[in-house]
């Protein structure tokens, strides 16, 4: 088992620390008030511990250590011959790149790899072991991307040296793709082997130091294409110039000849068979299997107490039986358990009922059931399953009947209580994990699926009423098969059942009485649903595969009618329980959730092609719309039937006219319209060709689709054609574009990249970036890039596949000198900021012509997250001022962003008495005063402590918290009024340039309120004259403010004063 160190890297010596700085800083130093601290690497080790994490996290993709611990010991005594084979020798000793162990099913093949994992290929000084359990049932478990995710994440965390910049730039480069490249990852597999051997000698004993070992369990169980790529990149790692000497396979598999040939090609393979390859080698695996035979029955005669006699006549029974494999023995001995346990039978009887093959356990783990028929429908469920069902999930599957209409009626077990009912439905065959139900073999779905290549059901036949699977959901088999298949099914029937269950369930009144509303409770709602979240999602799946339509003629679309009304009443987009099913549907798909899909939409989305000739058939008034489209993406029902590749009903829209299509009489009408346009300008011809549907394009282009037809970004169908790389589809819209004349211009390309690089067209941008014939980093008339559009309009998906590339520069600056961070920071679009400075290695303190710098512009918007970013990089001036002289501190203080306030105070490194240029409109303008005028309290109660630290020359020592005290007179803003005079102390006689103090202000704007607040500081003299000789309540009554006359009055003003001669002021009032 490989050993998981930690990440963390040790800290240098001789770090300092910052701590007290409060003033700039200069070129690797920091002035801190008389002392100089050296600015260390501190900051550099944690951004690099913190990357590191970040790609082991991402390469963390499943469980490894888990799945193979699932996996039994091995006895001791067993898998010795094969760790003494000379080819498993001469493996591990020589430069030999890969061993392919084959066995067939049930030969302790993952027993073994367990072994040779934890005991004889551990990890070592001159070793590192890494590996995968594949398993074809197991989503995560059957994906090549993710072993070698694991092997990576293995590797690296045992050895973190090789996780060096290069490797860790591919990864935040690459981003979440990287991780999904076969490509990608078996070039960095292949790097980081050629970096951990550096000194690549033709000496054996040398290249072996550093030997990474990939062990690859059930490559079979591998899906196809993923193992057709790994079989070719092996073949190349054997040969005799292999590009990492040190890198080495071991492959366990069942003996398929596709992998053979795929691996070992004409040359002598390198293959050990675990069957044995000689009568001795046979001899010798045969006395391991006695050893776990004999193991096994002392454990059993311990447990159950059994005589020595018992024991002796049981081993003696097994040893009889000839061609024994480990997976047969498990069986045998598991059924002898349960036999005893649960029959309550003798240990003689008990070894007369010993099966002799595989199969033969298996038929009698069956027979043993005590409901055969609901076992054998839990089997076809989980045969037939997208994916593995949880316990509550089988549970309701198995509890629905026919007469049910409500989750109500539902009888839900526990699940503890379930677990034990699925055991005795169908004892060993099933295994649960992580409250999922699987097979325990792959075996047993052999076991039970009949011949995939017999003839599938017609249409007409798998939905009689008399389908057992269709008819009676409770009782899916009727009668005995026969000897032998009794306990078969097959697979077409098997979706038919849970096609049938699914509908039945989203059928429910719950659905339609209590919807589901909007996206706000969707988790919940699901997680109170149980069966839900498989149904919405899956039951068309299961529809489309209950049935074989290919070689249909057209009575055999007439599903039955029950069926169809059924699957129209899900489908109608007037119901509530149609939104709710759709809406947990949606959520597999990237998109927003579309508004106003009509029933014609829903069933042409689904392909769903004998409820949309029911609702052609009934339509006889014609009020069905064909061209009508949703409020989202404005499309109509053609566009998502050509999208998802359902051609017949693309053929039935589009062939109304004339009453017939493939001999069905349908009303006479016109078809639909064939060049629909959605929100984009793109027409069903466009998705059909951007989804490789070269079926359906040549419907659309038979049915007269214009190919010449521009989108929102000038693309056409001709140039979609050319970009996809589908041969078929370019023939198909060629032909016609050579008809009418059309060729492709070069500079069409770069126009659309530009185009859709502003629009935020990924699918658009993805095409033209495959044709390999578009530069990413293209530049227009105004020296700007595809990259420069994208972060400018926010469109993080475009910038983040553009750096993905590797070929654009993100610091070009055009003609303006503005890259593409000032842009994205200016917009205040945060995610492209921060994808930029993860990955595009960009300088982010540059200037616009403004003289403002990213985190100028990321102040003002208030994103703590980026600045914090910002400040790590240790890059950045943070007292930087534009050319009207503010500073991100002023921005953020307008901006009322406290916690950026607050960050960039604690940094000690800007000045919070800075002050705008006195040539523009905000003059004199500290941090805080813009706070003060804008009301921003808690940003105010930062500043107003760091304010006026140093006494400016010719000035009062609480200057600029004045300043800032008389503008929040001026803009009425009383609370900010009330903190300067009452918590920061400001001096309610101080006076500006101009000699007005903050009683004047206030009188000035006539505020009742402030004057009292002023007043009532005791500091104040109310009858003293303030202006042209005037008193205050003089000039309150000769400026008309009557609110500042009573606040006078009630502070003790003298009423009697004299305005002028012989006027007194309560005169004047």
């Amino acid at each position: 088992m490989a050993t998981i160190v930690s990440m963390m890297e040790p800290m240098r010596e001789g770090a300092f620390y910052n701590t007290e700085c409060r003033v700039g800083f200069q070129a690797g130093t920091i002035i801190n008030h008389g002392q100089i601290t050296t600015v260390d690497s501190q900051y550099s080790s944690e951004k690099l511990k913190s990357r590191k994490h970040s790609v082991l996290q991402r390469l963390y993709k499943t469980s490894y250590q888990e799945h193979k611990d699932r996996n039994p010991d091995r006895v001791p005594g067993t898998c010795e011959w094969f760790v003494t084979h000379p080819r498993f020798r001469e493996w591990q000793e020589s430069r030999s790149k890969s061993l392919w162990v084959s066995a067939d099913p049930g030969c302790g093949k993952s027993v073994l790899a367990k072994y040779l994992i934890d005991s004889v290929l551990t990890n070592n000084k001159s070793r590192t072991t890494c590996y995968f359990f594949f398993k074809d049932d197991i989503e995560d478990q059957k994906s090549v991307t993710n072993a070698i995710c694991c092997i990576l994440h293995q590797l690296f965390s045992v050895r973190r040296e090789l996780l060096s910049e290069a490797i860790l730039e591919q990864f935040e480069i690459g981003g979440d793709n990287f991780t999904n490249s076969f490509t990608a990852l078996w070039g960095t597999l292949l790097s980081v082997a050629q970096a951990s051997n550096p000194s690549i000698s033709s000496n054996e004993s040398e290249s072996k130091n550093n030997e990474i070992v990939c062990l690859l369990d059930a490559i079979d169980e591998c899906e196809s294409r993923g193992r057709i790529q790994l079989v070719k990149e092996l073949r190349k790692l054997d040969g005799p110039r292999g590009p990492a000497p040190n890198l080495k396979f071991l492959l366990i598999s069942r003996p398929y000849s596709e992998i053979r040939h795929g691996l070992i090609g004409p040359r002598q393979p390198r293959v050990i068979h675990l069957s044995g390859e000689s009568e001795e080698e046979s001899e010798k695996i045969s006395r391991e299997i006695d050893i776990y035979i004999k193991a096994r029955v002392e454990d059993i005669g311990t447990q159950h107490q059994l005589e020595s006699e018992d024991e002796e006549l049981l081993l003696k029974k097994l040893m009889s039986i000839p061609n024994r494999t480990y997976l047969w023995v498990y069986l045998t001995l598991d059924l002898i358990e349960t036999d005893i346990y649960t029959d309550n039978i003798g240990i003689s009887e008990a070894i007369t009922r010993v099966s002799r093959t595989v199969n033969e356990a298996y038929e009698r783990i069956l027979h043993k059931s005590r409901n055969f028929e609901k076992a054998k429908k839990l089997l076809q469920i989980v045969v037939a399953a997208v994916r593995p069902l949880s316990l509550t999930e089988m549970c309701m599957a198995l509890a629905l009947k026919n007469d049910h209409q409500s989750c109500s009626d539902l009888r839900i077990e526990p699940d503890a209580r379930f677990r034990d009912h699925i055991r005795d439905l169908c004892g060993f065959l099933i295994v649960i994990k992580d409250s999922r139900i699987y097979l325990l073999h792959q075996t047993v779905k052999e076991f039970l699926v009949q011949n995939h290549g017999a003839p599938a059901l017609s249409v007409q036949a798998s939905l009689a009423s008399s389908s057992p699977a269709y008819n009676e959901i409770s009782n899916p088999t009727n009668g005995d098969p026969g000897p032998g298949r009794q306990y078969s099914f097959k697979l077409q029937d098997s979706h038919l059942l849970l096609a049938k269950i699914c509908i039945q369930y989203l059928l429910f009144k719950d659905f339609q009485d209590h919807p589901l509303e909007g996206n706000d409770m969707l988790d919940e709602y699901v997680k109170k649903n149980g069966f839900l979240d498989y149904s919405a999602k899956h039951w068309t799946t299961h529809f489309h595969e209950s049935k074989t339509i290919l070689d249909q003629t057209a009575p055999e679309f007439r599903a039955n009618r029950s069926e169809t009304e059924s699957v129209l009443k899900l489908c109608d987009a007037s119901s509530k329980r149609c939104l709710t099913w759709f809406r947990v549907y949606w959520t597999t798909v990237i998109d927003r959730f579309p508004g106003k899909f009509t029933t014609m939409m829903i069933v042409s989305y689904f392909g769903l092609t004998a409820a949309a000739i029911h609702l052609l058939e009934t339509d006889t008034d014609q009020d069905i719309d064909l061209d009508s489209k949703d409020d989202t993406y404005q499309r109509s029902a053609l566009s998502w039937a050509a999208a998802n590749g359902f051609d017949y009903v693309v053929e039935l829209l589009l062939g109304g006219v004339g009453g017939r299509w493939r001999n069905i009489s349908v009303p006479f009408r016109a078809g639909a319209a064939v060049d629909s346009q959605d929100l984009y300008g793109r027409t069903p011809l466009v998705y059909a060709i951007w989804n490789q549907r070269a079926a359906v394009v040549d419907i659309l282009l038979k049915g007269g689709a214009r190919i010449a037809a521009e989108d929102s970004v000038k693309g056409t169908p001709l140039v979609y054609a050319f970009c996809c790389g589908n041969r078929d589809i370019e023939e198909l819209v060629s032909k016609r574009g050579a008809t009418v004349g059309l060729h492709l211009d070069g500079n069409e390309l770069t126009a659309m990249l530009f185009s859709a690089a502003s629009k935020g067209q990924e699918p658009v941008l993805e095409l033209l970036l495959k044709t390999g014939k578009v530069d990413p980093d293209s530049r227009d008339e105004s020296e700007r890039t595809p990259l420069s559009y994208a972060a400018a309009w926010g469109r993080e998906g475009i910038v983040e596949r553009l750096l993905e590339t590797g070929k654009v520069d993100p610091s070009f600056r055009g003609k303006n000198g503005v890259t593409p961070l000032l842009r994205a920071a200016a917009g205040g679009h945060e995610g492209i900021v921060k994808l930029l400075l993860e990955r595009g290695k960009v300088n982010p303190d540059l200037r616009d012509g403004k003289g403002r710098t990213p985190l100028s512009y990321i102040a003002e918007w208030g994103q703590e997250g980026t600045v914090k970013l910002l400040i790590e990089t240790d890059k950045v001036n943070l007292d930087e001022r534009d050319i009207k002289g503010r500073t991100p501190l002023s921005y953020a203080a307008e901006s009322g962003s406290a916690p950026i306030v607050k960050l960039l105070l604690e940094t000690g490194k800007v000045d919070p008495d800075s002050c705008a240029y006195e040539e523009f409109e905000s003059k004199g303008c500290t941090p805080l005063l813009f706070a003060a005028r804008k009301g921003h309290e808690a940003v105010v109660r930062l500043l107003y402590p760091q304010t006026d630290r140093v006494k400016l020359e010719h000035h009062n020592e609480h200057y600029n918290k004045g300043k800032a005290l008389l503008a929040a007179i001026e803009y009425g803003q009383e609370m900010i009024v009330q903190i300067l005079i009452k918590e920061a102390k400001v001096d309610p006689l101080f006076s500006d340039e101009s000699g007005h103090g903050p009683l004047l202000r206030a009188i000035k704007v006539d505020s009742e309120n402030m004057v009292q607040l002023i007043s009532n500081t005791g500091k104040i003299d109310i009858n003293q004259k303030l202006h042209e000789r005037s008193t205050p309540i003089s000039l309150a009554i000769k400026y008309g403010h009557m609110g500042a006359v009573r606040g006078l009055l009630k502070a003790g003003a003298d009423p009697n004063t004299t305005i002028h001669p012989f006027v007194s002021a309560i005169t004047r009032v």
